[in-house]
């Protein structure tokens, strides 16, 4: 989270370009910034679900299986014939971590309880989906990330679309090329104003994280205490102004 907005700050100055020949004024790559700012809204998302959300400690172990097990499998599916060859030993030690992660869910009580729909549920989406909920009748939920940002309990209407709008910029499609084109106008940088935007996303997330991750780890909160007032305050801020707390 925090190398990913450190990299964010650096990318705020622009990047221009001189030669003998000529001068190209500082620009902002606004497109690279929302890829970094939809890269820090899925950590985010990951750090609640997996973190956050979790009711008890077994729903905390489903979940986190479930994380693990998609990673170690989309891992094993990308590799080639030749590497599984020369890598045998590994390949079977990935295979028995994800073993092991099913025998993790098999054995929570919580587990044995579920109904047959949601532990077909559970089975058909080990290794391949992970981002699920467990809602109040312990019935699973797939996330999607256009709305995931519900799960931060945010003001209604403040994240509508944002995801969209992240992909939008950070893919090469017809309408985000058309927008870099026309936005270092000399009457209205656009690039700036985006940068703006996406700083103000970045630091809404951030903020997000350290509050929520205090809650988790009283020794950081401990850390936080003991700030100067203004800068617990900046801390703060984007998430007691975004949930209204």
């Amino acid at each position: 989270m925090f190398s990913k907005g450190c990299q964010f700050v650096s990318l705020l100055d622009g990047v221009g370009y001189t030669n003998r020949m000529g001068h190209l004024n500082p620009i902002v790559d606004f497109s690279i910034l929302f890829t970094i700012s939809r890269a820090v809204y899925e950590s985010l998302i990951i750090f609640e679900i997996l973190f956050v959300l979790p009711k008890t400690e077994e729903q905390q172990t489903i979940v986190y299986n479930f994380f693990m097990a998609h990673g170690l499998s989309e891992r094993l599916k990308n590799l080639g014939e030749e590497m599984r060859s020369e890598n045998i030993a590994w390949v079977q030690e990935e295979q028995r971590d994800i073993n092991e992660c099913w025998d993790a869910i098999e054995r929570t009580n919580l587990y044995s309880t579920l109904d047959k729909q949601n532990k077909t549920t559970i089975k058909n989406a080990f290794g391949y989906k992970f981002r699920y909920i467990f809602k109040d009748d312990n019935s699973m939920k797939l996330i999607k990330w256009e709305t995931a940002y519900k799960l931060l309990n945010v003001k209604e209407n403040l994240f509508d679309s944002i995801y969209s709008l992240f992909s939008l910029h950070g893919h090469p499609s017809y309408l985000s090329l058309i927008q870099f084109r026309d936005a270092f106008k000399n009457e209205y940088r656009a690039d700036i104003e985006m940068a703006k935007y996406s700083t103000q996303c970045i630091l809404s997330f951030l903020s997000f994280f350290i509050i929520d991750y205090m809650k988790l780890n009283p020794d950081i909160k401990t850390l936080y205490d003991r700030l100067e007032e203004p800068r617990r305050f900046l801390i703060g801020m984007y998430e007691d102004m975004m949930r209204g707390k």
